[in-house]
């Protein structure tokens, strides 16, 4: 529970202080109650129908919190963190997307949270433009987690790497030249999209096709030549000369090499545009593995592409870690949770979550809304590795209760049918009005443009165990 002591009126607070502290709490009051019945309202009892004991279970979430934090837009408002604390204070541990370098509004969530019960671990910030100087962050309440000391980034062999659609390529700042057979030419046919800028028609997106057979290329100013060690040479007054004689093109073998400049070849091959974060944890009996995550968004095909293949090459890499895991210790298991950018449940970014044995449970699975703020989008998700069998006198395993999608601008910074009288719109409008952005826009920089989605994990087996020694 958040401590609030800061909004406690004093003698010296001016009228317009203590206007705002009274507002402040209100909102809390209600922002409260809301995830109270949320979490613990009707159909939320146990099996027999009663009050469900939550020493039993593990309550997990994952939050993209939009720009967590910056200066742009005037910042985030002290009460939106008051906000934010609240939220996150009814989960027991929470993955955290989009922290960004300065940890201030962090650290004053947790001071609020109580240094004494909760703790976080962050990664360092992620560079290059896709990365966006982002962290990723674990926020856990000590009394009911604790953090088993091994954390670490995810960082894809080379062989492994995420490749582009495209594969390697070659560049040349001046203009590649090619050499086209006769009668052969570079047009083409089908759906190009094209757009036209005064006389001219240029393409929209980019565009693939085969070159004709016997196609050459001018190599770029720069390239160099190594001949590989035991290649025969021809000896000459002056050095040596490449076999054979008379022949007008030297011959290569598979160990000679193209040495091209810096900046010439690109690979396109990729780590993840923000380094996914791996984290082990225990609550009670059970013992887990997170993996939080936020997939390169991107946009047209290409970005499309990319955000499949990473959310793939991901499972692929943590299927293989949690087979090792499961060998060696079947009662740790193993969770993806985070901003996936998937489009929807019937859209391929949501086929490539469940590849490699991941599958999200059926109680998230069920929920029709999305995870962001018009509930249209599956962005956000929480997944787990399921092992082929469960193994003799294993009394651990995945047992999901009760979850859901929080929508908390039902009660704070409310609009449209949340606020038919236009009352919240009307209290920041001085605010909103410096920033230049719309009401609705402005107020996802207060909070977020993503919903908490969370799920249970039972942790107590401990009637298992002994059901199964007394039997």
């Amino acid at each position: 529970m958040p401590f609030y002591s800061y909004l406690k009126p004093r003698a010296l607070d001016s009228p317009e202080r203590k206007a705002w502290k009274k507002t402040t709490a209100s909102r809390l009051v209600s922002l409260r109650a809301a995830l109270k019945e949320h979490i613990y309202g009707a159909g939320r009892g146990d099996d027999t129908g009663c009050e469900r004991n939550d020493n039993q279970w593990l309550r997990i979430a994952t939050w993209n919190i939009r720009e967590f934090d910056t200066r742009k837009y005037g910042g985030r408002l002290t009460e939106s963190l008051y906000y934010i604390a609240e939220i996150v204070s009814h989960f027991d541990l929470i993955a955290l997307q989009e922290v960004r370098e300065d940890t201030r509004a962090l650290e004053t969530i947790i001071r609020l949270l109580g240094r004494h019960d909760w703790s976080y671990i962050a990664t360092d910030v992620t560079e290059g433009r896709p990365g966006n100087r982002e962290r990723m962050v674990f926020v856990y309440n000590n009394k009911k987690v604790r953090f088993t000391n091994i954390a670490g980034e995810l960082n894809l062999p080379r062989e492994d790497r995420i490749t582009s659609p495209f594969g390697s390529s070659l560049e040349d700042p001046s203009g590649l030249k090619l050499h086209i057979p006769p009668g052969a030419s570079l047009s083409f046919s089908g759906e190009i999209k094209t757009r036209k800028a005064g006389d001219k028609v240029t393409l929209s997106e980019n565009l693939v096709t085969d070159l004709p057979e016997g196609t050459s290329i001018v190599l770029p100013a720069g390239c160099r030549l190594l001949l590989s060690r035991g290649k025969e040479v021809r000896r000459t007054e002056t050095g040596v000369q490449v076999m054979p004689e008379g022949s007008a093109d030297p011959v290569l073998d598979k160990n000679d090499k193209i040495l091209f400049p810096d900046g010439i070849i690109s690979e396109n091959a990729l780590q993840f545009a923000r380094t996914p974060f791996l984290v082990t944890f225990q609550a009670g009996w059970l013992k887990f593995i997170l993996c939080t995550v936020h997939i390169y968004y991107g946009s047209g095909r290409e970005g499309m592409d990319r955000r499949n293949r990473e959310i793939r090459k991901l499972t692929e890499f943590l299927a293989e870690r949690a087979k090792k895991e499961n060998d060696s210790d079947a009662d740790n298991f193993f969770f993806l949770l985070g901003d996936f950018n998937i489009l929807g449940k019937d859209h391929t970014t949501w086929e490539s979550l469940h590849t490699n044995n991941f599958m999200v449970p059926g109680q998230l699975e069920e929920i029709p809304e999305g995870s962001n703020v018009k509930r249209d989008k599956a962005y956000d998700q929480i997944a787990f590795w399921k092992r082929s069998r469960r193994r003799d006198g294993q009394h651990t395993a995945i047992d999901t209760g009760n979850a859901g999608i929080f929508d908390f601008f039902r009660y704070v910074f409310r609009y449209g049918d949340d606020d038919p009288e236009q009352e919240d719109e009307r209290y920041y409008a001085d605010k909103v009005g410096k920033t230049r952005l719309s009401y609705p826009t402005w107020r996802t920089y207060q909070m977020s443009d993503h919903l908490p989605m969370w799920l249970e994990l039972r942790i107590d087996f401990g009637d298992d165990y002994l059901e199964a020694i007394s039997e």
